[in-house]
């Protein structure tokens, strides 16, 4: 089941279904499989567990889809910025080859 860990500094880490945990005795066990832990996380060291509700297959593939877009939006804002400065740059080039 996919949750949010908030560790007592305030860092935040997003885990997905695929991360097996529980608590014993306030120890965070976490892993690829349940009963073999990989990591032990203190009980001094972190604040709280927040459970995300399963998501469905269709809802995956749109998170998926949602974020392949968003990634390509940005992609494409940065290249878009870096056409704008390399404009601006040729612009006060060819200003400064005039005088």
């Amino acid at each position: 089941m996919a949750f949010k860990l908030t560790y007592r500094d305030g860092q935040e880490d997003d885990y997905d279904d695929s991360t097996a945990w529980a608590v014993e005795d306030g120890v965070l066990k976490m892993g690829h499989e349940a009963g073999k832990w990989t990591v032990l996380v203190s009980p001094s060291h972190w604040a709280t567990i927040e459970v995300q509700p399963e998501k469905s297959s269709d809802d995956q593939k749109q998170h998926d889809s949602k974020r392949d877009e968003d990634a390509k939006s940005a992609e494409k804002k940065r290249g878009d910025e870096k056409d704008s400065d390399k404009d601006s740059d040729e612009e006060d080039s060819e200003e400064s080859d005039k005088d």
